[in-house]
């Protein structure tokens, strides 16, 4: 089971390779991924956000 950590800021810090991931997506989905409430807090939960907010546009 992989690490969580409280935000995903938090999580960035500790996860280059999450933080990778989410500089390289484009910025209407970086958008979206900001303006939740929760925000993912590992690797695996920040790519299923993304995978769902694509579905949406």
């Amino acid at each position: 089971m992989e690490p969580t950590y409280s935000d995903m800021y938090a999580l960035f810090e500790q996860d280059p390779a999450a933080e990778a991931y989410f500089s390289e997506l484009p910025g209407y989905l970086q958008a979206q991924i900001r303006a939740r409430k929760h925000q993912p807090s590992s690797l695996d939960e920040l790519v299923r956000m993304v995978e769902e907010a694509d579905k949406v546009y």
